[in-house]
């Protein structure tokens, strides 16, 4: 075995290695340490659809020794998973905790028609009705954005109950937990149940529906009249109806109105760290989460809210899912040893391409910031054209095929971005390489048609492997490797064929930027480490600075820059560093191997369409 192979075999055990630590570690943090079952189940509803949720269950829970629960539903494309790091920091505190799928969301039913709260009321049905290990009298709710919409419909349905047959109303919930919800009316809520509302200092929906309080930061829950109706709800009087509209007088963040003994306690928060994206990695957010459910179903375990170990379990986390993307490169070396693949296997030859002049690094240095500063800046504006391009049906940014309104934004801004860099290229290269000597044909453009086909083949058995260490995790573990929403999990066939249709267009924009980074921007006389460098900055630098530069705004001014909601662009191009800087170093490596522009690009691609697509909610 040659030197490279070797070296490919040892980081192909390094990377199974980082797997198996993450799907261990992350188990053993969610049931802290084996004191909880961390099970995954599905019940029937009443529409005949399947709801699948997660169950994290204290092993000493029994008839005899019943616990207290929280049941959470997780915001749109989010699943089970995303609420790992609250469910954890729940567990600690011994609350059995169980999270559903949204109905065509995850692993649960294809049918959003069948119930208004997406599975989220007939699972607290199942737990209140059918779960002896489970205090009754001690469930309590919570849901973040489009969960939190599903814990508004819950606590106005029980309030309808409450209101309209007295005599028949049964309280299931003894504390509901709404945060960061698309605004809704609170008016009509059940008002013998222990109710938090919080939304982040920054989070659009803090202000969004909200009405404006001049001369105070918009995302200021403290001043908001809608705030104080949801105090007055609880403990009527609390606030005047003069009061309501009297920004001087303020809801006191995170105060206890009324009394959680008496079941009319209200509490407001309002942490400063959170925006609505961050809003399940806010440490004070999970730390107001864990206290209102401490306070009002007492915690088994006492522990302070402000004590978390959320952090390890997210860095555990994303090791799994950068070990997914590390074993990528071992894989295609190592499988070019394989007869059918062998023709790949062409190390590339030197670099044709050089700088030579202080006039091309100029122009290098001009090219590379305009290459890298125009399609983030860009990014807002051409998500604003989405739904011009890929509906076809005139409403909304989706279509029939292209059904994710969240991965159409990142397609769209990718086909934009790839096309601008494709004419940089072309303008560099007849500027600078192509009078240094160079020629198209020395950047290996050309592939025959049966390389073509390896390639595929190749690039398939890698992203099959891939997902076998996904597999594995999924069925002996029960965890998937993530990063927030990007997430290499399990997916039903339904959801994994929406994804690799979109596949190609990831495929696209790798191509093209492979061009660039492994053809044109390789040069000549420059060692390799600093080479990757500079094209790892060409791909990255420019977002980074455009990212820093949003969110300083954010925390300026509390709005960031133009409408409510540029900042999903922010979060595209957020994680896009994350990506961008994974998929420069993977086709760079790639390419080193097997002089093939387009091996790297399609294995990659089609991982980063998986990853950005696979919690993503099915439209109804």
């Amino acid at each position: 075995m040659s030197k490279s192979k070797k070296r490919s075999f040892i980081a192909l055990l390094v990377c199974v290695a980082m797997c198996l630590v993450s799907m261990i570690g992350t188990q053993v943090m969610l049931t802290d340490h084996g004191k909880f079952e961390l099970n995954d189940l599905k019940i029937s509803i009443a529409s005949g659809d399947i709801v699948r949720f997660l169950e994290y269950r204290p092993v000493n829970a029994s008839a005899d020794n019943p616990v207290p629960a929280v049941i959470y539903s997780p915001g749109n494309d989010s699943t089970a998973e995303s609420v790992r790091l609250c469910s954890a920091e729940l567990v600690r505190r011994g609350f059995a905790v169980y999270v559903l799928d949204l109905l065509s969301g995850g692993h649960s039913s294809e049918s959003t028609g069948a119930s208004p709260t997406f599975g989220f009321y007939e699972l607290i049905d199942y737990v209140y009705y059918n779960l002896p290990y489970i205090d009754s009298s001690r469930i309590g709710i919570a849901g973040y954005s489009k969960g939190g919409g599903n814990v508004v419909r819950v606590m106005t349905e029980y309030g309808d109950q409450q209101r309209e047959h007295p005599d028949t109303y049964e309280k299931k919930v003894a504390a509901a937990l709404i945060l960061a919800p698309p605004y809704s009316p609170l008016d009509a809520l059940a008002t013998d149940i222990n109710l938090g509302f919080g939304a982040g200092l920054y989070d659009p929906y803090s202000r969004l529906g909200f009405k404006p309080v001049e001369g105070y930061w918009p995302g200021d829950l403290s001043v908001k009249r809608e705030m104080k109706e949801v105090v007055n709800l609880g403990v009527p009087g609390t606030f005047s109806e003069a009061d309501l509209d009297d920004p001087s007088v303020k809801v006191e963040i995170g105060h206890v109105y009324g009394s959680f003994a008496e079941n009319n306690g209200r509490v407001i928060y309002n942490p400063a760290d959170s925006t609505h994206g961050s809003c399940m990695v806010s440490s004070a957010f999970i730390r107001d989460t864990v206290s209102f459910f401490s306070q009002t179903l007492g915690a088994p375990n006492a522990i302070d809210p402000s004590n978390q170990t959320y952090l390890s379990l997210m860095l555990l986390s994303a090791l799994g899912l950068l070990a997914i993307l590390g074993l990528t490169v071992p894989l295609a070396v190592l499988l070019l040893d394989v007869p059918v693949f062998s023709a790949l296997n062409q190390p590339a030859q030197e670099p044709v391409s050089g700088l030579k002049t202080r006039k091309d690094w100029a122009i290098f240095l001009i090219a590379s910031l305009i290459g890298g500063f125009v399609p983030p800046i860009m990014a807002p504006i051409i998500i604003q054209q989405t739904s011009k391009i890929f509906s076809l049906t005139g409403q909304g940014n989706t279509g029939k095929v292209f059904v994710y309104g969240v991965a159409n934004n990142v397609v769209v801004w990718m086909l934009f971005s790839g096309l601008f860099l494709l004419t940089m290229f072309f303008l560099f290269y007849n500027l600078i390489h192509k009078k240094n000597g160079a020629k198209l044909s020395d950047y290996n453009l050309k592939i025959s048609l049966t390389n073509v086909g390896r390639t595929v083949l190749l690039a398939m058995c890698v992203v099959l492997l891939c997902r076998s260490v996904v597999w594995f995790a999924d069925y002996f573990f029960k965890v998937d490797f993530r990063l927030v929403d990007l997430s290499m999990a399990m997916m039903k066939w339904s959801h994994l064929k929406v994804s690799l249709c979109y596949a190609p267009f990831f495929i696209l924009y790798w191509c093209i930027n492979s061009l660039i980074m492994n053809g044109c921007n390789r040069f000549k006389d420059m060692p390799e480490r600093v080479n990757l460098l500079i094209c790892v900055l060409c791909n990255v630098l420019g977002t980074v600075i455009v990212v820093i530069v949003y969110y300083t705004n954010l925390a300026r001014t509390g709005v960031g820059f133009g409408s409510f909601s540029n900042w999903k662009a922010y979060m595209m191009l957020s994680y896009m560093i994350l990506s961008a800087t994974a998929g420069t170093i993977i086709n760079r490596k790639i390419y080193n191997a097997t002089s093939n522009l387009y091996l790297g690009p399609v294995i990659f691609g089609t991982l980063n369409a998986i990853i950005n697509t696979a919690v993503y909610t099915l439209p109804a």
